[in-house]
């Protein structure tokens, strides 16, 4: 037994069960002339909904990028070339880690004017391999959403956060960091610019999915000033719904409906996975999966259909018959 489960049993013991052991002290971020801008930008992660471990994580390598700036004479973001950024991911250990925070972070400076030029655009690309993406079968999702208890205030909640991901196949970190005044109820619309690609989409609001709202958002959601359409339980105050919460929602829905999902993926992006799937087997093109789903890239649909083996196979050609002569002569030449 170690010490922090001692101390707990002694408060107990003594009626006291709120103690929680102390956390370990954070590691300080890098500093530099810079340190303002890290200021403003952790800023911005956190209204993006992403986990603090995450933004953390992302920070560090941020701060300790710029801070090497400073050491090689450069006193400003506008002076920051491609040469400079080259140095740094060669020299980087997680190449695919530096690529993401710093791609992020150029993008965020140009978006609100700290550099004049997206320098995003000259991190190099980091070769990795695309797993095969996780898929529900139709019948499976709707015993997904048939799973949840929606007489209850957090079943209202995530039968329309888990309807929102099957339908319309929007990102977790996107439902997250969804706002009130994003969806136009007048115009049957949402509207989001999204965290991954910053390209701006719209979602129709399906007939099903405004009614699962209009329940939540009139029987469900707890009273808050908070923007953001999606909050945890009050304790003792209600909070944004991080993504990670996100995850362990969509997660609990498939293991209560029974769902074998060992060898897939149980997060929101199985069911964006699915919904693209299930376009593909229904005859959509590319271009119209590619706008569903607000990819930036048209080859980035093209993905799923590696999930499609019965699309393939209409795709094999048969193989021809080798005559005999032909066989002879090639095995005559070994």
């Amino acid at each position: 037994m170690n010490r922090n489960s001692i101390e707990w049993l002694n408060l107990a013991l003594d009626g006291d069960f709120h103690w929680r052991p102390a956390k370990s002290k954070l590691k300080p971020y890098a500093a530099s002339r810079y340190d303002s801008v890290v200021v403003r930008y952790e800023a911005y992660l956190i209204q993006t909904g992403k986990t603090i471990t995450n933004i953390r994580h992302h920070i560090h390598l941020i701060a300790g990028f710029l801070s090497h700036m400073e050491s090689e004479g450069i006193t400003s973001l506008p002076m920051i070339k491609a040469e400079h950024i080259h140095e740094r991911f060669a020299a980087a250990n997680d190449k695919a880690g530096f690529r993401k925070a710093v791609k992020m972070f150029f993008r965020y400076a140009c978006k609100y004017g700290l550099v004049e030029n997206d320098n995003s655009r000259w991190i190099p690309a980091v070769p990795r391999h695309r797993p095969i993406p996780s898929v529900y079968t139709k019948d499976e999702i709707e015993r997904i959403l048939d799973s949840i208890d929606r007489a209850t205030s957090l079943g209202k909640r995530n039968y329309c956060m888990i309807l929102i991901a099957a339908r319309l196949g929007i990102r977790s970190c996107d439902i997250a960091g969804l706002k009130l005044e994003d969806i136009r109820h007048r115009e049957g619309l949402i509207r989001i610019i999204q965290q991954k690609t910053d390209i701006p989409v719209e979602y129709p609001i399906l007939d099903e999915i405004a009614e699962a709202l209009k329940d939540y958002l009139d029987n469900a959601r707890p009273d808050s000033d908070l923007a953001y359409v999606f909050l945890a339980q009050p304790r003792p105050v209600a909070s944004a719904l991080s993504t990670q919460g996100i995850y362990a929602v969509v997660s609990g829905a498939i293991a209560r409906a029974g769902i074998d999902m060992p060898s897939r993926r149980h997060g929101a992006h199985a069911l964006r996975s699915s919904l693209a799937s299930h376009l593909l087997a229904d005859g959509k093109t590319y271009p119209e999966i590619q706008q569903v789903l607000g990819h930036a890239s048209p080859d980035a649909a093209r993905h799923y259909i590696r999930v499609e083996a019965e699309r393939l196979r209409e795709c094999a050609i048969e193989v021809p018959v080798f005559p005999n002569e032909l066989i002879a002569y090639f095995q005559e030449r070994r």
